[in-house]
């Protein structure tokens, strides 16, 4: 992943500015994305150093206050493999997609790679799969007659929205509100109430089909935070490497996921 900006995590917290010197890198040439290493595995200190980091982009949240600000996800073999803590690909979506107070940044920072060589993370441009769309399709997308299932037991994130548009009036100026996993519903005639629901489905196909055509991997190591903005990348996970159920639950890939909410505290 060459395009992605690599940052210093232990300088940007030191100096007269930071740590907003991290902010202007992201929202700047990180183009809403960067890559922070830490140089050392001493994931206690790394984590408070994120923090600070994050803290400059806005109010760090804590969607789920039993976990603090960090949420844990880890690995299992008991559950969807297309899930968060599957073993298979997590396809591309925006976390609380539906929520009205959609977080703005997401962080995760690894405590373990995958011993098996999978599990990369994957980010995808949803501005530049936006523009890849027809005119026509950007219409049907731009309508508020879509849904999605909603989360429970979040906090900090405002309420679930009865229906939504995918695309915004003005792609940009606030969140695309995206997961690739809408698609099966859709073309079942769910989750939309609109008057053509396979035309639809249909434009929701293509830019899924966009999004995927702009996605990029990283495989993060131990000591390593990727911080990226959710109104712009839709992300998700690669599969896991083979043999999962061979390698100990204390072994398996791990990273600690945290939100950041808008500067002003709102959606955007």
């Amino acid at each position: 992943m060459t395009e992605l900006l690599v940052l210093d995590g232990r300088e940007l917290t030191c100096g007269p500015n930071a740590p907003r010197d991290f902010a202007a890198a992201v929202t700047g040439p990180g183009a809403g994305r960067a890559l922070v290493t830490f140089g050392t595995v001493e994931h206690p200190l790394n984590l408070e150093l994120s923090l600070s980091l994050l803290s400059s982009l806005g109010p760090v949240l804590t969607v789920y206050p039993n976990h603090g600000c960090w949420s844990d996800l880890s690995v299992r073999e008991d559950v969807d493999p297309g899930r968060t803590h599957g073993v298979g690909e997590n396809r591309l979506h925006v976390d609380l997609v539906d929520r009205d107070r959609l977080p703005r940044y997401i962080a995760l920072y690894c405590v373990r790679s995958d011993p098996r060589g999978g599990g990369a993370s994957a980010l995808a441009d949803l501005w530049q799969a936006a523009d890849a769309l027809s005119e026509s399709d950007r219409d049907a997308l731009g309508e508020p007659v879509f849904s999605y299932f909603a989360d429970n037991g979040v906090h900090g994130v405002g309420t679930s929205l009865e229906r939504f548009a995918i695309l915004p009036p003005q792609i940009g100026a606030e969140p695309i509100r995206f997961t690739a996993k809408m698609h099966p519903h859709l073309q079942r005639g769910e989750l939309t109430a609109g008057p053509e629901p396979e035309l639809a489905a249909a434009a929701f196909g293509r830019l899924v089909d966009a999004a995927y055509d702009h996605r990029v991997t990283v495989r993060l190591d131990p000591g390593q935070l990727l911080v990226f903005d959710q109104h712009r990348y839709a992300h998700g996970r690669m599969p896991l490497g083979e043999g999962q159920s061979s390698t100990s639950p204390q072994q398996r890939r791990l990273l600690k996921q945290s939100y950041v909410a808008a500067a002003g505290g709102g959606s955007l």
